[in-house]
């Protein structure tokens, strides 16, 4: 993994941004995918565990395709990254992030219309297509959650909050206990971008609830992959990463 460089504004808004794309995809799959999470893998185990203590096959199988689709999202994205760095190739967020935005585009494109109509069947008693939705959303929060990591960014992640929440109580920790002001500044600083993350997350999966009961599946996923598009550009015009030519830790 790169080394992460110090906190910029425009990083900080990216971050936030792409945290805010993880809790509209989350709560989004959520509502319209048989209350599957995409992004949040806690959540899922969890329901392994119950629906297969409960004797419930297939939900238990829903969950447990999920995270494997969600984990081989996250090492396609980091083999990639990896790749691209030790190449030279500086705009390895804007590939990766292209790979998470045709994702969720062929979910609104193709699954809107077979959601609409029941065409994915439920937890229970699922047909095949409900299998290939999980998989969009799936591989496109585990593309996105080692995207800044691997690429030197930030060191953070975008697709759940709960490490998030646990680095701000230690951040606050910090900055409460710091010895001068030049210690206990950054702190502060650090503990208010991990609760705007929190804050980020929350809004995200907010406006994915009040959006689709009014938009729709299809049109519902138009916000997130505008930000997608947004953050692309950025990074074509002025990469994020820096390239490495040797290997991690070489």
């Amino acid at each position: 993994m790169a080394d992460h460089p110090p906190l910029s504004t425009r990083r900080i808004i990216v971050g936030t941004a792409l945290t805010a794309v993880g809790g509209f995809v989350d709560c989004f799959s959520y509502l319209t995918l048989s209350h599957v999470y995409a992004a949040t893998m806690s959540g899922n185990t969890v329901l392994i565990a119950v629906h297969g203590g409960g004797g419930e096959t297939s939900a238990a199988l829903i969950h447990a395709v999920t995270v494997g689709e969600f984990v081989l999202g996250l090492l396609a994205s980091s083999i990639g990254i990896e790749l691209g760095l030790r190449r030279g190739v500086r705009r390895v967020l804007a590939l990766a992030l292209a790979v998470e935005t045709a994702c969720l585009a062929a979910f609104a494109l193709w699954g809107a219309p077979l959601v609409a109509s029941g065409g994915t069947g439920a937890a229970s008693a699922p047909h095949w297509p409900l299998y290939l939705l999980i998989a969009l959303a799936a591989i496109a929060m585990g593309t996105q959650n080692t995207s800044l990591r691997m690429a030197g960014i930030l060191a953070i992640f975008t697709t759940h909050v709960t490490g998030t929440l646990t680095r701000m109580g230690e951040q606050l920790v910090s900055y409460l206990f710091a010895r001068t002001p030049e210690q206990a500044q950054p702190m502060l600083a650090q503990a208010v971008f991990s609760a705007a993350l929190w804050l980020a997350f929350f809004l995200g999966a907010l406006l994915a609830s009040e959006l689709l009961p009014r938009w729709g599946v299809g049109r519902s996923l138009l916000p997130p992959i505008a930000v997608l598009l947004v953050v692309i550009a950025l990074d074509l015009l002025r990469p994020f990463a820096e390239p490495r030519t040797s290997p991690a830790g070489a």
